[in-house]
């Protein structure tokens, strides 16, 4: 990393680097995950062509690079796009699928060969235009002005030490992390061991090197302290802020009469035994035992993840739920917006969680929800949230029951939950506040 040569800046003048490595891997996924929404949130805000003093940083093969915000916005309006974020639900042939299962109408998508072959085709030109896109910002690599703050909010690559030596030629940079949670160090059983393996790796790094944190509830906030603590980390700035929700799901609720007319439910995350999708599969298998044709319908929104065979099993082997459950991977966060507008609830039975984003994008965009009583989601009270025991089947199911059978929230007025309302601008100036603290 070029040794600047500037004098040292503060207050408005100092200067924030976004990495934007992990961001910038997003060409090799399909659509966004959680982190990611986070990730292009801050993205949205800190690359904004009117916004002084701010850089990027990239990883080119020679190493971690600044470049320009503008060759920055580059690479993370394209990626937007490869996602289909800028797209509308209908041009997503997902959203489709699911609409068309929902609705019971047959599917117009194309054969899966016919639809892999095209998704290969499109992979080889989305990976040439990253590249071009990579190739040019490597042209116009800057350098980082004197007392700077270095800010990584997707915790990639914190597991590989290497990657974060070029910090050590500069002292007076100031490396500040989001951390999103210490759920692999807390709850092992959850996780592969190679993921809980690599957490540790990125939180002993992370002790050494940092000079302040971001975290999204005081439970986290306490969890990093103390296992800090025991790695030697005695004090550490801290700024407890929830995480920041897409602005898509602060847009007015769009209401489709097609959807709306057929009572469904939505889960939203990586298909994983921490999630307690289990339970919900099974209370789909009672409904349906109770209901026959009437069984409302479950999306599972989310990829597969790990340590879930017993949940792939239902999914793919249990002929009771086969008509009622729809698995939707690679949603677009458009799309995903579409189907929480017109679902009767969001559910999240999980276990464990660090923040719980779908909970949060679902108060934001005023649609109910039926979630563990866990403590980041109590954090998230109102009177849009039911809280359940993850065991409770009893008690999820008479839940479910009710709200698919009594008028949707959209129906009446009165009964209408209120969105959470969010400003973009009173956070960012939360956090800016606090990076030029550190």
């Amino acid at each position: 990393m070029t040794e600047a040569t500037s004098s040292r800046r503060t207050g408005a003048d100092r200067e924030i680097v976004l990495d934007i490595c992990h961001l910038s891997l997003g060409f090799w996924r399909e659509t966004p995950a959680g982190v990611d929404r986070v990730d292009a949130t801050f993205a949205t805000h800190f690359l904004a062509a009117d916004v002084p003093n701010r850089k990027a940083l990239l990883f080119t093969p020679l190493g971690p690079r600044a470049i320009p915000t503008t060759d920055a916005r580059r690479i993370f309006e394209s990626v937007q796009v490869h996602w289909g974020e800028t797209k509308r639900s209908e041009e997503d042939r997902t959203f489709r699928r699911v609409r068309d299962a929902l609705t019971g109408r047959p599917s117009q998508l194309r054969s899966p060969q016919t639809a892999l072959s095209r998704s290969f085709g499109e992979a080889l030109k989305v990976r040439a235009k990253a590249a071009l896109l990579h190739a040019a910002a490597l042209g116009q690599t800057v350098s980082i002005g004197t007392d700077a703050v270095y800010l990584n909010v997707s915790q990639y690559p914190l597991s590989i030490p290497t990657y974060f030596r070029w910090l050590q030629k500069r002292p007076d940079i100031k490396p500040v992390f989001l951390i999103h949670d210490l759920l692999p160090i807390e709850y092992p059983e959850f996780f592969h061991p190679d993921s809980v393996r690599r957490h540790a790796r990125r939180l002993n790094v992370f002790a050494k090197i940092a000079a302040g944190a971001i975290v999204s509830t005081p439970t986290v906030a306490d969890a990093l302290l103390t296992y800090i603590d025991r790695l030697g980390r005695k004090t550490l700035p801290l700024l407890v802020q929830p995480l920041p929700v897409s602005p898509t799901f602060h847009e007015p609720r769009e209401h489709e009469e097609r959807l709306a007319a057929h009572p469904y439910f939505i889960i939203c995350g990586t298909i994983e035994p921490r999630k307690n999708h289990l339970l919900l599969l099974n209370l789909w298998r009672e409904l349906a035992r109770l209901l026959g044709p009437t069984t409302p319908k479950l999306v599972v929104a989310g990829a597969r993840g790990w340590e879930n065979e017993n949940i792939i099993d239902m999914l793919e082997r249990c002929p009771t739920i086969r008509d009622h459950v729809i698995e939707a991977p690679g949603l677009a966060t458009p799309s995903l917006k579409r189907l929480i507008d017109n679902a009767r609830a969001v559910l999240m039975p999980s276990f464990a969680e660090g923040y719980g984003l779908p909970v949060a994008e679902a108060l934001a965009a005023g649609t109910p929800v039926l979630a563990s009583n866990i403590p980041p989601f109590r954090a998230m009270g109102g009177p849009a949230i039911t809280w359940l025991d993850p065991l409770d089947g009893l008690g999820w199911l008479a839940a479910i029951r009710r709200l698919s059978e009594t008028p949707a929230h959209w129906a009446d007025a009165q009964r209408e939950r209120p969105r959470v309302a969010f400003s973009r601008e009173a956070y960012f100036r939360k956090v800016e506040a606090f990076l030029l603290t550190v």
